[in-house]
């Protein structure tokens, strides 16, 4: 069988946010992902954190976990994932894929395409 379809982890904060703030932001998302049919978007079990990132709490507050039902999706749910953040100066975004990680935090639009690309070009054959 081929290689196992890549998972996607997302790790959601907001500045000065309290925990149900960055609940409410978290499941925001997710459900904005889950419109992109990928295989599914999981919030972690406390304890567990989303693949190349640190839990930031007992229950990975903030973390997502993507599988992807194709692998030529990862620009969409990038796309999804840049749209969701342009919507508040206060959010910030880590992904990772494997060991490749991109934080979309604190820079311009056009910092944040130019990240974008240059990290989908280097993850774009997984």
């Amino acid at each position: 069988m081929g290689d196992p379809l890549p998972k996607l982890g997302i790790q959601v904060g907001e500045l000065d946010a309290d925990p149900d703030e960055v609940a409410e932001a978290t499941l925001q998302l997710r459900r904005e992902l889950l419109d992109l049919d990928v295989g599914a978007v999981e919030v972690p079990r406390a304890g567990q954190a989303p693949p190349g990132t640190r839990g930031v709490g007992p229950a990975a507050l903030g973390g997502l976990v993507v599988s992807m039902a194709k692998p030529e999706l990862l620009g969409a749910v990038i796309a999804a994932v840049r749209s969701w953040l342009s919507r508040s100066q206060r959010r910030s975004i880590k992904l990772a894929l494997g060991d490749d990680v991109l934080e979309l935090t604190g820079v311009s639009s056009g910092e944040q395409r130019r990240l974008a690309d240059e990290w989908l070009r280097r993850n774009d054959n997984r």
